[in-house]
This record gives structure tokens, C-alpha cells and sequence, in this order.
């Protein structure tokens, strides 16, 4: 794989064992949109006027985001749900309504209109907020250097491990595993939403795209 960069051993030298190793590497990237999920709930003892309401509700909802530069395509119902809401007396349940929930999630692509964007979705209705996840648009660029970091991490160690052990390492790999990292996005809280609610901006903060690898070198 970085045959460039090492001198490549001979291989016809007979092998005494191996080496393994791990390396990982973190890169911390600024995110540059984001991802809100977010909705109307609906509650009526007909459940054909809950609909009624919550299709009306989404509907206004829909045009305040399209008038706040939310494109159509940046825009998925990802959830349409309806609930009978239940009491329950001397051991009956009684049904006393439904509950109609319909949640979208936006891709907002300007990352500096998000309070901007959630405040103007609650003013036209929206009165659930899932969440606010701050994402970059290309991950697999700044993936894929913190993976050759992370391999040249653990080839430097695997040298370290030869010389103080009195061996030699051919520097081409025997096996390399990818490790499978999942690092939870940064999201808004409870907190944030109250200070989109109020018109505040929301910080996003850094997203940490990490990569690990373990290697497995022949020595001799």
C-alpha cells in the first residue's frame, strides 16, 4: 500500500513470526449543513379531523420552509403515524381520540440560518423538534485521511516493536482490518431548540471523523 514510502524487503526471506498492531487517528472537521427532523402532532376525538387539522398544519408548514430556502428536494416525510389515545375506567378501556403525528426531515445546506430556519418552523405550526443533527456534506474526504493516518500510525509502532525485539518487519502488510467506528453526530439539545425557539443562533460545534486499522506484519 506505501511502497513509495518504505523500502520493500525481500520476501523470499524466511519468516520467524508476525507482528500486529492497531493505529487509529481522529481528524475533528467544521460541519458545513445539517439535518433536522421535525413535525406536527395532531390530537381529536374524530380521527378524520385530527387528519384534516394535521394535513393543514404540514401544509402551512411545508410553505414556510420552501419560503425559507429549503428546497422541495431537501424535504422527506419520513414518518405518518396514527394513534388511538385510550382512558380506561373500572378496568375498560375506553377510547377517547386519535393522535396524528407527521414528521419531516429537512437537510438545511446554510449552516448559519438553522436557528433561523427551526424558529420560523415553529412560528408556522411544527410543535415537535426530534432533532438537529450538524453533518459535512463529503465525510468520505476527511474519512479517508484519517485512515492512511491511522495505517501509518500502526506501521511506525509495528517498526518500533522490531527494532527493540531484535527483528526485521517486511513493510508489506499481511493483513490490514479496517475497525468500523460509530461516533455519534453532533446534535442539538434541549437547550438549543429553546434558543432556536427564541431566534438564537445554534452553535454546532466540531464533528470527530475517526479511523482505525489493525496490521499484521511478517517479521524475520
Amino acid at each position: 500500500m506505501y511502497r513509495s514510502m518504505y523500502e520493500i524487503r525481500d520476501n523470499s526471506k524466511t519468516s520467524r513470526g508476525t507482528i500486529k498492531v492497531s493505529g487509529e487517528h481522529t481528524l475533528f472537521i467544521d460541519p458545513n449543513q445539517a439535518t433536522a427532523t421535525l413535525g406536527v402532532v395532531t390530537n381529536d376525538k374524530e380521527l378524520s379531523i385530527a387528519q384534516q387539522q394535521n394535513n393543514l398544519i404540514s401544509s402551512r408548514l411545508l410553505l414556510c420552509l420552501k419560503n425559507s430556502g429549503i428546497s422541495e428536494k431537501d424535504i422527506q416525510t419520513i414518518t405518518y403515524q396514527v394513534f388511538p389515545q385510550y382512558r380506561y375506567e373500572d378496568g375498560q378501556q375506553i377510547l377517547t381520540g386519535y393522535e396524528v403525528r407527521q414528521i419531516f426531515q429537512i437537510t438545511i445546506k446554510d449552516i448559519n440560518k438553522v436557528g433561523m430556519i427551526i424558529d420560523e418552523a415553529l412560528k408556522c405550526g411544527a410543535n415537535v423538534v426530534e432533532s438537529i443533527q450538524f453533518v459535512h456534506s463529503d465525510p468520505g474526504y476527511y474519512y479517508q485521511n484519517a485512515l492512511s493516518t491511522a495505517y501509518k500510525k500502526a506501521f511506525e509502532k509495528a517498526k518500533t516493536l522490531s527494532n527493540v525485539s531484535g527483528q526485521n518487519i517486511n513493510p508489506q502488510p499481511k493483513m490490514i482490518n479496517e475497525q468500523q467506528m460509530n461516533l455519534p453526530i453532533p446534535y442539538a439539545n434541549v437547550q438549543l431548540l429553546k434558543a432556536a425557539d427564541q431566534g438564537a443562533p445554534v452553535q454546532p460545534g466540531q464533528i470527530a471523523v475517526r479511523a482505525a486499522v489493525s496490521v499484521e506484519f511478517h517479521t524475520y
